[in-house]
């Protein structure tokens, strides 16, 4: 299994509907209506940049440190989001109907 992980800033909504999730090294921002739902977002979002990137590259690019992230959170709440991926298993093109194909 291959784990990667990556830090992420928690912005709650100005208006209490929910929460904002951004993976800023993949340029990545997603939602949910609870903390719980937008980080499932975000460890599905990084499961697929990484399957693409060593799929594509052959590597995934290294993360930022959470410290790194933490100083320019502007005191929100930063996470560590991960994704596991099998060892030594090919990785199947995404399809346009299908992700997962």
């Amino acid at each position: 299994m291959q784990q990667f992980i990556f830090p992420a800033v928690l912005y709650k909504d100005k208006d209490g509907r929910g929460f904002t999730i951004v993976l800023q090294d993949i340029n990545v921002c997603t939602e949910g209506a609870t903390v719980e739902e937008a980080f499932i977002n975000a460890k599905e979002y990084l499961e697929v940049y990484c399957r693409c990137a060593l799929e594509y590259n052959g590597e995934v690019d290294p993360a930022s440190t959470f410290a790194e992230v933490e100083a320019d959170s502007k005191g929100n709440i930063v996470l560590l989001v991960d994704a596991d991926l099998p060892n030594g298993k090919k990785v199947a093109r995404a399809s346009k109907f299908n992700l997962d194909a």
